[in-house]
């Protein structure tokens, strides 16, 4: 009774119906990952879709996708179903040990992203010209602390030299932030932050990604926390191990065992 209940959980997570339909709901959700911004306050979500749809996007976790625990039960279902494949493959892993190790990178590779789901952040951190700030704002509309404070030294921006005052803003050539970063009232760490540019500390990176358009006061920097990381590097490195393996280092047929196969066939 057991084993029959083990074989069809066994050929349930191996059917490949079941990986083609999780495929699809996981490039379904990352693609509206990627239309619409993630990280971002409810107010602006309200003000550039309106008040209803910005609701349903934080109900349904729209509003980020790669933390939303649907998103990341589909990474889970999709985790154990590329496992108890592999399991399968080490009966005869001398065989198959390359495919088994291109699945290996894959498992770690979703491993790595179901770490950052669970427990990797995202959010937007507002600071004013020589103030330091230590609290940033979730993508799940909370607040949440630092154990170092972000120093807003220097707001710089920079114009195309054909740029007229009346049009300045849509003259921009570049925007950038000189950070400190302070941790236990020592000044531990300094960078000019710019597009592309991060500072990274403690695991968290800054972003810069927005700032005052007004009077130029504060700048705005993405946090983002991705524990997964090494998890994908790590994973990537195997699965083009595994790639190189099964293209390039084919194991020699036996010349006999081709001849009894052609004769077979006459």
């Amino acid at each position: 009774m057991l084993r029959k209940i083990k074989e069809r959980i066994i050929k349930f997570f191996c059917s490949i119906p079941l990986v083609i339909v999780l495929l699809g709901l996981i490039i379904i959700g990352s693609a509206l990952g990627s239309c619409i911004p993630q990280g971002l306050p409810l107010a602006e979500y309200s003000a550039k879709y309106g008040i209803a749809r910005a609701q349903l996007f934080f109900l349904l976790g729209l509003n980020d996708v790669y933390h939303a625990p649907w998103f990341i039960a589909l990474l889970s279902l999709l985790w154990l179903s590329l496992f108890t494949c592999t399991l399968r493959q080490l009966k005869s892993w001398r065989k198959s040990f390359r495919s088994i190790i291109t699945h290996l990178g894959l498992l770690v590779i979703l491993l790595g992203a179901l770490v950052t789901g669970a427990f990797g952040e995202k959010g937007f951190l507002m600071v004013y010209e020589g103030h330091s700030q230590d609290v940033f704002l979730g993508a799940d509309n909370k607040f949440r602390n630092l154990d170092f404070k972000i120093y807003l030294d220097d707001f710089e921006i920079e114009w195309y030299d054909s740029a007229s005052d009346n049009k300045r803003e849509s003259r921009i050539k570049d925007f950038k932030s000189k950070i400190v970063v302070i941790d236990n009232g020592k000044a531990v760490a300094a960078k000019i932050v710019r597009v592309n540019h991060p500072l990274t500390y403690k695991g968290f990176t800054f972003l810069q990604s927005s700032y005052d358009k007004k009077e130029y006061r504060w700048t705005g920097l993405e946090v983002v926390r991705d524990p997964g990381a090494p998890f994908v590097y790590s994973g990537f490195f195997l699965l083009n191990i595994g790639i190189i393996l099964i293209f390039y280092f084919r194991p020699k047929r036996n010349i006999s065992e081709d001849v009894v196969y052609e004769e077979a066939n006459q």
